[in-house]
């Protein structure tokens, strides 16, 4: 992708649309990517915020093994190590 030209001269206010904009510019250079969102992440951990989803995306991004990918797994497992979940307590009657 050296084409300097593939700076964005519109801002896309439908986040739903930038899934499309992106393959498109993909496609272009004849490449690909799975998109992954926070969206995803808090579906298997619903009780992080958007900031820590993000941090768990940015560290997939960072440390993801190319042969095995991105995959709930890994989603998982990134936010488990970052962020533990709370041990439960139970009540001593």
């Amino acid at each position: 992708m050296n084409d300097t030209n593939d700076t964005a001269t519109t801002i896309c206010i439908d986040p739903i649309n930038v899934n499309r904009h992106v393959c498109e510019l993909l496609a272009k250079h004849q490449s690909i990517a799975a998109i992954w969102h926070i969206d995803d992440v808090k579906g298997i951990r619903p009780d992080l915020t958007d900031e820590q989803a993000w941090e768990v995306l940015e560290q997939v991004g960072d440390i993801h093994d190319a042969e095995w990918g991105i995959n709930w797994t890994t989603l998982e497992t990134v936010a488990d190590d970052l962020f533990p979940k709370p041990t439960s307590r139970r009540r001593q009657s």
